[in-house]
């Protein structure tokens, strides 16, 4: 039987963002008798230990579940990243200027809920005069980007070491008439918990799968490049003033003390990989893709590599994220599957999880069939269709896990 040293109300698998989040809403809810535990050496160690998270919400050719959720999702980023949110604004291209209109855009807009001070269509000459570059596309004034790695180190910091288990590796988990049942790598037991987050990214899928939960999620390797060009180059003709996103995504260029300037370009998407190491072919990749966005007369050899991140997102086979409680798993919960959106769908879930937590304390009871959306949340346009596009059960089908259940639209 576990001792009260390693029982606790909470335990949160993995310190990345997604852990994160989750910390921040166990102490919105005044639960301190939490353990989170990551096999690195500290917090955001892996995908989340970039500093270059871009977020806008999405534009969509309707109101799709994908673009409301997204919507919801950049204003709650705001709110709990906003101690470590960069502004610059973000100029999104679409993915080719063919059939672009700024009137027919503004329409687009204004139907998707977008008020003219939150999204605003430029014309390619526009742009050319206020972004730098001569492109159309759509101006989020309010965009701008997360230091994930800073920012977990922020919400860390503050715990005590008691609520930190760093270099500790999960194989396992089960459920027992004493809670969730957390296991090491040589089948010692390191905690009991009344509830269990998962949050370890990829990690996430073997731990359900130990627990007798099949979901479909698999990895992709992004790779960030890191540029430099001087200022006599083809590439400051052209240089934005603000980040960009649309076929590849970019911060605005910094000034070195040598005069160069320093950018960061990227991100690939190779399915199905986990190959850490640098390849020379992404940078390629990540060049051409920026020229192309650029639409200028381009030097390729006056932007030269100097470095990359490289990362390993998770991703579910709707390209959503996977939030909230398990159904017939009492006191289970996951959060993964944030694919290149890990600052909105994490501030979202912090939320959402606050406010779930809230109603499960209120009625002293697990709350597993629905992912409970409060009163706040709800007035933002979180609908029950939206919140159960979330939860995992859309893969499952009861115990037998034969067919998925979609939510319905």
């Amino acid at each position: 039987m576990p001792s009260s040293k390693n029982s606790y109300d909470a335990v949160v698998i993995g310190a990345g963002i997604a852990g994160s989040a989750i910390v921040k809403s166990l102490k919105n809810n005044q639960i301190s008798n939490f353990l989170v535990i990551d096999k690195g050496l500290g917090p955001a160690t892996q995908t989340s230990a970039h500093g270059e998270a871009l977020c806008h919400p999405y534009i969509g050719r309707g109101a799709s579940r994908l673009q409301r959720l997204t919507f919801m999702a950049f204003n709650e980023a705001k709110a709990v990243w906003a101690a470590n949110w960069c502004r610059s604004g973000v100029f999104h291209l679409p993915r080719t200027q063919d059939g672009f209109d700024k009137n027919i855009m503004s329409e687009r807009l204004l139907t998707q809920g977008f008020s003219s001070e939150m999204a605003k269509p430029l014309s390619a000459i526009e742009a050319k005069e206020q972004i730098g570059i001569a492109a159309g596309g759509t101006f989020f004034p309010e965009g701008g980007w997360v230091n994930l790695q800073q920012a977990c180190k922020d919400v860390f910091e503050e715990l005590l070491p008691e609520q930190k288990s760093w270099a500790t590796e999960v194989k396992l988990i089960q459920r027992s008439k004493e809670g969730w049942q957390i296991f090491g790598s040589d089948n010692h037991l390191i905690a009991t918990s009344k509830r269990l987050f998962l949050a370890s990214g990829l990690g996430v899928k073997d731990l359900a799968k130990s627990a007798g939960i099949e979901l479909p999620l698999k990895p992709v390797r992004g790779q960030l490049s890191r540029f430099r060009f001087s200022k006599d180059s083809s590439w400051d003709e052209a240089k934005p003033k603000v980040a960009l996103s649309g076929k590849a995504y970019c911060l605005p260029p910094q000034i070195l003390a040598d005069g160069q300037y320093e950018w960061v370009v990227g991100s690939s998407y190779d399915e199905v990989v986990e190959d850490l190491s640098i390849w020379s072919d992404s940078h390629d990749e990540n060049k051409a893709l920026i020229k192309e966005m650029l639409n200028h007369e381009l030097v390729d050899s006056e932007l030269k590599a100097v470095g990359a991140f490289v990362g390993i997102r998770c991703v579910a086979s709707d390209r959503l994220p996977i939030m909230g409680p398990v159904l017939n798993q009492p006191g289970l919960y996951i959060l993964t599957s944030l694919g290149s959106r890990g600052v909105m769908w994490s501030a979202l879930a912090s939320q959402m999880f606050t406010e779930h937590l809230a109603e499960e304390i209120h009625h002293s009871a697990f709350l597993d069939a629905r992912f409970f959306a409060g009163a706040r949340l709800a007035a933002a346009g979180l609908t029950a269709d939206l919140a159960g596009a979330l939860l995992a059960a859309r893969f499952l089908a009861g115990a037998s896990n034969s067919k998925p259940i979609f939510p319905s639209a």
